[in-house]
């Protein structure tokens, strides 16, 4: 088990401890959300204000934003393998144009919730 900072807003763009963050939980078989729902002035919410379910969909789009980017990249890296007629990266590819329409609904509806 590993604990992490939290997650900030933007931080798919570098914000906070960013791409840090999501670089350490990358390999990680599960994620556990533990969210502020206590008023305390004392402990200074990141935000401003003590919102669970806000900190939740920051949470979940960030990761969303994230995985987009990687299947982003893994495109562009195995295209041009696959237009140098390697099978295999003919067949990544296919699979990543399938699964890119799936994570762009996941990161437009983790958006809009």
């Amino acid at each position: 088990m590993s604990i992490s900072a939290g997650l900030v807003k933007g931080a798919s763009k570098g914000e906070g401890l960013g791409n840090q963050f999501l670089t350490n939980i990358r390999e990680t078989e599960a994620i556990g959300h533990v969210v502020r729902c206590f008023e305390n002035d004392n402990i200074i919410h990141v935000s401003g204000k003590v919102n669970p379910a806000d900190d939740i969909e920051v949470i979940n789009t960030e990761l969303a934003l994230a995985d987009l980017d990687t299947c982003e990249r893994a495109i562009h890296r195995v295209q041009k393998k696959a237009k140098g007629g390697d099978k295999d990266a003919k067949a990544e590819l296919a699979v990543l144009e399938k699964c890119l329409p799936s994570w762009k609904m996941q990161v437009c509806c983790a958006r809009w919730i």
